[in-house]
């Protein structure tokens, strides 16, 4: 199956990147991260020591994660009132699990299962979803879809490590009157698909539905089996509270990982979708997440893009998974780094902030 929107796409990218070498598929594979030195790769140590300090100064970060050439070559981890100093420990996706739930789709592409340009009622009713008949997967998943008003709950915060309270049951949709606070008039009611842009995750937690009805199984089960396992996450889950009496997972967050799970996401990416020695993800697919959607300059498919230079002293060409309370995977091309940090506390990491802390540790030649 060959999407033409993806071919036109793929070679727009690939004619803008004729000097970049072509990707080759780097890091671990089914097994654990290989381990290098900083120095060996371009980087200081004592840099990233210095940004580290910086990035965890608030007092609530859980880990950070430095990739580069494909080796894990620096990690810290610290421990607060909600998170543990390990590298096992499993923190909240809150957002940053939208990009992998764009995985999600991407793996089901390349599988055959779907196409980006299919009717999201072709797989989803609109009368159960709540999205206008004409709604697309891409319209979902570049945020464009117009809206729905059939939503569940946000990701569950992190309970503090005295806290020994059982998880709740899963998120189940519920009918609202009305847009959630901050969306346009009309969202969910009027809007035509394809005519704004508006960064909501209810829309991207029916995308779950999709892939439930294209693959035949549970969106949790398509997710560990197809995805999570073939890309040998350690230890990735979803909460309870995140999977519902159906079996479909709140795709808009509510992922249970490590910083060295989420950097793998990023590798991924990186390596244009090659994995384990497979094109686990199309690489039009791939090329495609990763660039600027026809509503928003800044936001791919799932995915937050630097080409509009939001992130200052960033490079044009990073991208990001991005959630609440500091969650991000930045993927940097053109130093082939990939850089994962999480934890969480009352104040709001940004993506500005984060970034801010560790650019000097950067190489400053290509940055």
């Amino acid at each position: 199956m060959i999407d033409r929107r993806l071919l036109l796409a793929s070679g727009a990218a690939l004619a803008g990147c004729a000097t970049t070498p072509k990707a080759r598929e780097q890091g671990p594979g089914l097994g654990p991260w290989k381990h290098g030195r900083a120095e060996d790769h371009g980087l200081s140590t004592p840099a990233l020591e210095t940004a580290a300090a910086k990035l965890a100064a608030p007092g609530e970060r859980q880990g950070l994660v430095v990739i580069r050439d494909g080796v894990l070559v620096f990690e810290r981890y610290w421990a607060n009132a909600y998170a543990k100093a390990t590298p096992e420990w499993r923190n909240v996706s809150f957002s940053s699990g939208k990009s992998f739930g764009a995985t999600m789709v991407g793996r089901a592409y390349t599988e055959g299962l779907l196409k980006l340009d299919d009717l999201a009622s072709k797989y989803h009713p609109s009368k159960v979803s709540g999205l206008k008949p004409g709604v697309t997967l891409r319209h979902m998943l570049t945020m464009s879809s117009g809206g729905t008003l059939n939503v569940k709950p946000s990701s569950v915060r992190p309970k503090r490590l005295d806290d020994p309270t059982p998880p709740g049951p899963g998120a189940e949709y519920e009918w609202q009157t009305v847009g959630e606070r901050g969306s346009p008039p009309g969202y969910g009611i009027s809007i035509e698909p394809g005519t704004t842009f508006y960064y909501d995750g209810a829309v991207a937690d029916h995308l779950a539905n999709v892939i439930t009805a294209a693959s035949g199984m549970t969106s949790y089960r398509y997710m560990m089996t197809h995805v999570v396992a073939p890309m040998g996450c350690e230890g990735l889950d979803y909460q309870k509270e995140g999977v519902d009496k159906q079996g479909n997972i709140r795709l808009g967050g509510s992922i249970l990982m490590s910083c060295r799970d989420l950097a793998r996401l990023g590798q991924l990416y990186l390596n244009k979708g090659r994995w384990a020695g497979r094109q686990l993800i199309d690489e039009r697919y791939i090329n495609e997440a990763i660039s600027p959607s026809p509503l928003n300059p800044a936001y791919g498919f799932l995915w937050w893009l630097n080409g509009s230079g939001r992130t200052p002293n960033a490079p044009r060409s990073m991208y990001l998974a991005a959630g609440a309370r500091g969650q991000f995977c930045f993927v940097l091309p053109e130093v082939n780094m990939v850089i994962s940090t999480m934890g969480f506390g009352e104040a709001q990491l940004t993506q500005e902030q984060a970034f801010a802390a560790l650019n000097p540790a950067l190489p400053r030649s290509e940055v």
